[in-house]
């Protein structure tokens, strides 16, 4: 399992959202982590009350 796979994991992304990136910085205290979120163009997405795209 590769990082990204337990990133997808931890945060729990599901279609039509997608890890496109992640970068730690250890040069800023406290440590800064990045991560970011997409989905393609056009991706519809559940209503969070009904469900429906």
């Amino acid at each position: 399992m590769d990082g990204n796979q337990v990133f997808i994991l931890g945060l729990g992304l599901q279609s039509p959202w997608k890890l496109v990136g992640q970068n730690l910085d250890t040069s800023t205290k406290p440590n800064t982590l990045t991560i970011d979120v997409a989905a393609d163009r056009g991706s519809l997405y559940p209503c969070p009350c009904c469900g429906k795209e």
